[in-house]
């Protein structure tokens, strides 16, 4: 079974994996996803690197407000209120 994207519904392919949000768990593809530092795992690592979380364009917008523009270039979400 391929995993499709929750916002366009393409399907998963080698060449284009399919990410999953680590705030709400929605499967995402890579035009309906941002990667960005997250603070929430810094208490287990101190390399940057290891910091990076998968987010949907929802999720961003919530629990990231300021990396929304800084970041992904204004990009806006669906209009999810909630997680």
């Amino acid at each position: 079974m391929a995993w499709e994207c929750s916002d366009c519904g393409r399907k998963e392919k080698p060449e284009s994996k399919i990410t999953v949000c680590h705030h709400c768990g929605r499967p995402v593809c890579s035009v309906h996803h941002e990667k960005i530092d997250d603070g929430a795992f810094s208490a287990w690592s101190d390399q940057a690197a290891a910091n990076v979380a998968v987010h949907c364009l929802d999720c961003l917008q919530i629990f990231h407000p300021r990396a929304t523009d800084a970041e992904s270039g204004g990009r806006s979400a669906r209009g999810l209120t909630t997680a």
